[in-house]
């Protein structure tokens, strides 16, 4: 699923919002989310996941292919952690 299958998901659900609204507030979901982890900032959805970041030291990493060494910075990555609905629901349709 990506951002337009989200837009006309909410669409279906909500008729009375013009398709542009639902857009316009979905994108702007998804930048306030974005600028909120990028300041180090914490995002809890209950019953969905957190995001946060979290800090990759300096070290080195090998390409498989050819073997060759490279030294990577250090930086920081987003973390997701699902939360509990989302992990039982995940687990009834793996089984």
């Amino acid at each position: 699923m990506n951002r337009s299958d989200i837009i006309k998901r909410i669409s279906e659900l909500y008729p009375k919002l013009s398709r542009k609204e639902v857009e316009a507030i979905v994108k702007e979901l998804f930048a306030t989310m974005a600028s909120s982890i990028a300041t180090g900032k914490r995002i809890e959805i209950r019953g969905f996941g957190c995001f946060s970041l979290k800090h990759r030291a300096a070290g080195k990493v090998r390409n498989p292919r050819h073997g060759v060494a490279i030294d990577s910075g250090e930086r920081h990555v987003v973390y997701f952690r699902a939360g509990k609905e989302l992990r039982e629901r995940v687990d009834v349709f793996s089984r």
